[in-house]
Order: C-alpha cells, then sequence, then structure tokens
C-alpha cells in the first residue's frame, strides 16, 4: 500500500512539473522586454549587441504588442456585437416576422397564417397540410394567384371540417400555370415573436410554437 501511495505521489509530482513547463512555454510580452532588457544588462562592453540585430528583436517587440492590442480590440467588438444582437432579438418580440421555412405553428382555436412566395403567375394553387409524422391533414385549393409573397389563412380544420390540435404542422406549396407546367415556389414561416432564447451562440426567437435563428428573419412588420 506504502508502495502504490510513493508512485502515486511520484506520478502526481510529474503530471504537475509537466504541466508548469507547458505553461511555461508560453511567452508574454512582458518576458519579451525582460529578454531585452537583461541583453542590455549583460552585454560585453568591447563586444556590444549588432545594432541590426538589436532593431530586429525591438520591431519584434513592438509587433508583438500591437498584436496583443488589436487581439485585445477584436475580443470587445465579438463582445459588443453579441450584446446588439441580443438586444436586437429582444425588440422583436411582439412583433410579426417572416423567414424561409416550411412549418406552421397552430395554436388551439386560432387559424394559421400560412406564407408562400412565387416565382411566377400561377394559375392554380394547392396547399397541402401534414401532422408531425407526415400524413396529410388537409389539402387547401387556393385559386389563382400572382407571382411574389403570397397568404393563405388556414381555419386549422383537416378534410373533415374537424378542428385539429394544436402543434407544429408542415406544408407544401404546388403551383402550375395555364399549360399544367410546375412554376418554382418556396414556403414562409410567419408569426409573431412571443420570446427570445438568448442561451445559444446566436439568438433564437419564439415564434408559435417553433424556433427561428434570428440570422433567418427575412421581414418584421408591426404585429396585425
Amino acid at each position: 500500500m506504502a508502495i502504490q501511495n510513493l508512485q502515486a505521489t511520484q506520478n502526481s509530482n510529474q503530471n504537475g512539473g509537466a504541466a508548469k513547463a507547458l505553461a511555461a512555454k508560453t511567452v508574454t510580452q512582458d518576458d519579451f522586454l525582460r529578454l531585452l532588457i537583461t541583453q542590455l544588462q549583460n552585454q560585453d562592453p568591447l563586444q556590444p549587441m549588432d545594432n541590426q540585430e538589436f532593431a530586429a528583436q525591438l520591431a519584434t517587440f513592438n509587433s508583438l504588442s500591437q498584436l496583443i492590442e488589436i487581439n485585445d480590440k477584436l475580443g470587445a467588438m465579438q463582445n459588443g456585437q453579441g450584446s446588439m444582437s441580443q438586444y436586437n432579438a429582444a425588440s422583436l418580440i411582439g412583433k410579426e416576422i417572416s423567414a424561409a421555412g416550411n412549418q406552421i405553428g397552430l395554436s388551439s382555436g386560432a387559424p394559421a397564417n400560412i406564407g408562400y412566395q412565387l416565382s411566377a403567375n400561377a394559375a392554380k394553387v394547392v396547399v397541402t397540410i401534414f401532422s408531425s409524422d407526415g400524413a396529410i391533414v388537409r389539402r387547401i385549393d387556393a385559386g389563382a394567384r400572382g407571382a411574389g409573397a403570397q397568404t393563405l389563412l388556414w381555419d386549422g380544420k383537416d378534410g373533415s371540417g374537424k378542428a385539429v390540435r394544436a402543434g407544429v404542422y408542415g406544408f407544401e406549396i404546388t403551383a402550375v400555370d395555364g399549360n399544367g407546367k410546375k412554376i418554382a415556389s418556396a414556403g414562409k414561416l410567419q408569426g409573431v415573436v412571443s420570446g427570445v432564447k438568448l442561451d445559444g451562440a446566436e439568438p433564437v426567437l419564439e415564434v408559435n410554437g417553433l424556433d427561428v435563428p434570428l440570422s433567418g428573419v427575412t421581414a418584421v412588420r408591426a404585429a396585425r
């Protein structure tokens, strides 16, 4: 038992010595300055330090000082940008936002807006709503729609007219022109921001039960 304790103590001392040696390898600005002063104090008066070598070391010291200052300023700028980003996110609470996506957050007993974008005029648009497990909840014929941003109000009912439970649903847009040719479309997530999560690398907005990264927001407007 005594031998084991002795070995453990030796291992601990070795590990501690290695950690100190590793930490000692980090040269700071003060270390570099002390090195220059020591060289000047201990140089041979009959053979002083070469001027070019001393100038090169001073230039290196100056570069190190500037790099440290730049790093400090960049760190301060990054912290400031993070605070500004959090402030901007918090200011969106109560505002209606749009973001790319094909999900709907349905509240109990309330209709939901389905937003989408059409690349050209469509003779017919069909919106298919899916449950979280991929089952078709309802197909809505939106008729003819023009190019650009469009909104469809879903009453929260399935194909049989029965109200569905609150939650997150997906949707798909199918649009064709007068010749039956498919038109490119993209879904848009729309809703009022009810809260903000600030515990991650980027602020996340809470919109109808959905999480929307701040960077994904494409439009902001006053809530209707």
